[in-house]
């Protein structure tokens, strides 16, 4: 309990920095410094210290912890921003904790930490910009408060939304109205920031969801589901036919449009991504060379204006292209295996801990081709993300077996009793 009311405490730091006056380095250290300590405590009183300490020695933690710091650090020190070499440093040594943390605690455990921290972030949040969001409701505008402006807000909130829905269909009564408390607040802030992006992850992650649940389910199931879904669609498509000269149907569509900036010229689909193509061909001039093979070094695309919105971009600007191919294989094989396991669960609570999971992990991936937080400790879900990314392969999944294998001695255990319990002859 102490561990996870710590962790949830870092979580929500991290996400109440965006609302200091001024989002300085020292201010975003505080939640990490919390997360350094918890880690020390953590594994230093463990019975599995010496497991976590040999985690940075099995084959992906010296791929993707240790190697992958020493090519953070080298191009660094070498680029001619100032603070390049600080934040490679900053951003290993949060690796390598993150590495030591997970090997001893269960992911479980981080994912209730995480839902808890955005309970408190959101009720802390709310009132504080309430003015601010009845006024972008009033009038449109994209919602935004403090440092915590339009895109972070809605990746931070979409990530908490689905941490709300995981426990909204996990607890009881009581829980489900905290939850969906929860998640209409998450929805209602995402749609008026206006974050295309964030919608888009969040409308991808929940087809991805949706597929993988059809999948599992069986053959009957399966069945029963598409004829249920192409009747909906059909109803849809057909309503939507016969309604959409109707005034209301309209309405609708300009709110939307207005909202969202379908159409604007600034930020409508015909805009390249919100200008984004255009800063993503000017980004790759620089690049020339050899500069796209190591890299400019660490956070060296924060000098470019307007920024590059593209963390893949980023990843390759900053670290060039083997760093980006690690980090994205990597985030690629732990889906994979949050995946697996799903599928594999025995059990409803683990196949639910492993299918929020993947969707987080889905959502992640997707947001960030138009945003730059797939790799960073500066948020509370780029921070889990990190956890995620710093898990040992061995540990994804272990709880699976240890139930299998209980399982099976349970089974025969009974088979053993029930010879027992019958006539000799």
């Amino acid at each position: 309990m102490a561990n996870r009311i710590a962790l949830t405490l870092v979580f929500v730091l991290s996400f109440l920095t965006y609302l200091a006056p001024e989002l300085t380095a020292s201010v975003q250290l505080v939640p990490l410094f919390l997360f350094a300590t918890l880690v020390v405590v953590r594994v230093l009183f463990s019975v599995s210290n010496l497991r976590a300490l040999g985690s940075l020695l099995e084959l992906d933690g010296l791929v993707f912890v240790v190697f992958l710091s020493s090519l953070m650090i080298g191009p660094s020190m070498a680029s001619s921003y100032d603070k390049s070499t600080e934040y490679a440093l900053l951003v290993s040594v949060c690796l390598i904790l993150a590495r030591l943390y997970m090997a001893v605690v269960p992911i479980r455990e981080v994912l209730e930490a995480y839902f808890w921290s955005g309970i408190v972030s959101v009720a802390l949040f709310v009132p504080l910009s309430f003015t601010s969001l009845v006024q972008s409701i009033q009038t449109l505008d994209r919602f935004g408060y403090m440092n915590a402006q339009t895109n972070i807000l809605a990746f931070l909130l979409t990530g908490y939304l689905c941490a709300a829905v995981w426990k909204f269909f996990t607890c009881g009564w009581r829980m489900k109205i905290l939850t969906a408390a929860l998640g209409l607040s998450c929805a209602v802030m995402i749609f008026f920031t206006s974050s295309r992006g964030a919608l888009i992850g969040g409308f991808i992650g929940c087809c991805f969801g949706a597929g993988i649940a059809f999948l599992r389910a069986e053959k009957e199931r399966r069945a029963w589901l598409a004829r249920r879904t192409a009747l909906v669609v059909s109803v849809l498509v057909i309503a939507l036919l016969f309604f959409q000269s109707f005034p209301q149907v309209k309405a609708t569509y300009d709110f939307l449009d207005q909202a969202l900036a379908i159409t604007s010229p600034d930020r409508g689909v015909d805009s390249g991504f919100t200008g984004r193509f255009d800063t993503w061909k000017r980004t790759m001039g620089p690049l020339s060379g050899g500069n796209w093979i190591l890299g400019r070094g660490m956070r060296s695309s924060d000098s470019i204006y307007p920024m590059i919105d593209n963390s893949y971009l980023v990843i390759l600007y900053d670290l060039g292209l083997f760093p980006l191919i690690l980090i994205t294989w990597r985030f690629v094989s732990i889906l994979r295996r949050f995946l697996n396991a799903y599928f594999r669960a025995l059990d409803e609570a683990q196949r639910n801990l492993y299918f929020v999971c993947c969707i987080l992990m889905v959502m992640l991936l997707v947001i960030n081709i138009v945003e730059r937080f797939l790799f960073g400790v500066g948020n509370p879900y780029s921070l889990l993300a990190l956890l995620f990314f710093a898990t040992p392969t061995s540990v994804i999944g272990q709880e699976l077996e240890a139930s299998r294998v209980d399982s099976k001695r349970s089974g025969h255990l009974a088979d053993r009793t029930f010879s027992n319990l019958q006539p000799s002859c």
